[in-house]
């Protein structure tokens, strides 16, 4: 078994080593020390994908009943074509579900979210959740939108997908299955500054990856970059108390002070944790480094 396991996924582009700007870019968001790693960029063209989801909770479904439901999903999506890990949500201010999705590549997250999907969570929404079955009558399903579906209505904000160029897992072996998680997870997008191209911001991802392996409480990070002009990471936490010692009110103020505005943040519960038992289901470049 190796201890301490820093895997990072490089997959989009090959890693250029960037200028001052690229410095810049990183410095003010990581307090963490650095470690020593061993990182590989590829001329891969297709790049992990982080498929952020969140479903609006009918009103009469309590969360207890939603996260059961969540959990019979789970044969389904455990041997699912691309689906790597799958963090099942609660976003906070919300209360909307869904899931923090890693897939393979965008292709076959594109693949799984179609328009299929939404017409089953446009129907089972009328009639139930999309986790389970919850008797409502389709004319206050239409009350809440009328002459629309939710497809129409939330389009891509329902599922938003975002490049995933370089992952990190710090549990020996990766995360282990758990039903009944306490586990937490932050997205974090910050405005990419003008002139800083993809090929810069994927060398610092490079560079940064290795100084997270030491952050308490820091379970995976997943670097991601948008195609709406934002990068930042998604981050699964132990607890509560590790993602609020990292996100400090001192962090904050170095994101301002750096890029001119606050960074955007969203928070979620995410009580059920699955990793993929589909053996086909990989990233295709690994680099694995131990802590020395």
């Amino acid at each position: 078994m190796r201890s301490n396991l820093l895997t990072s996924y490089i997959t989009h582009h090959r890693a250029v080593k960037a200028g001052v700007a690229g410095v810049a870019l990183f410095s003010a968001l990581s307090s963490a020390p650095a470690g020593a790693a061993d990182v590989v960029a590829s001329n891969e063209t297709v790049a992990p994908v982080v498929a952020i989801v969140r479903v609006p909770k009918p009103w009469y479904a309590p969360k207890a009943l939603v996260t059961k439901k969540m959990q019979d999903t789970i044969p389904e999506y455990a041997n699912l074509p691309g689906l790597i890990f799958k963090a099942y949500s609660f976003e906070r201010q919300s209360s909307d579900y869904g899931g923090v999705y890693l897939w393979s590549n965008r292709e076959q997250a594109e693949a799984w979210f179609n328009a299929a999907w939404y017409e089953r969570v446009q129907r089972r929404q009328g009639r139930s959740s999309t986790v389970g079955q919850f008797d409502a009558p389709m004319a206050w399903f239409d009350s809440l939108w009328p002459a629309q579906s939710i497809a129409e209505k939330v389009g891509v904000e329902m599922v938003r997908l975002f490049d995933a160029p370089v992952v990190i897992d710090n549990t020996p072996d990766g995360i282990a299955n758990d039903n009944a998680s306490g586990t937490i997870t932050t997205l974090v997008e910050i405005p990419l500054p003008t002139g800083i191209s993809r090929e810069n911001v994927v060398a610092k991802f490079v560079d940064a990856a290795p100084s997270y392996k030491a952050v308490p409480g820091l379970l995976r990070k997943y670097f991601i970059i948008s195609n709406t002009g934002t990068f930042g990471g998604v981050y699964l936490w132990k607890d509560e108390a590790s993602a609020q010692a990292w996100f400090t009110q001192s962090w904050k103020d170095r994101v301002v002070k750096t890029y001119g505005k606050p960074a955007s943040m969203e928070w979620f519960d995410t009580p059920i944790l699955l990793s993929s038992i589909n053996p086909k289901n990989s990233l295709p470049t690994i680099a694995y480094a131990t802590k020395k």
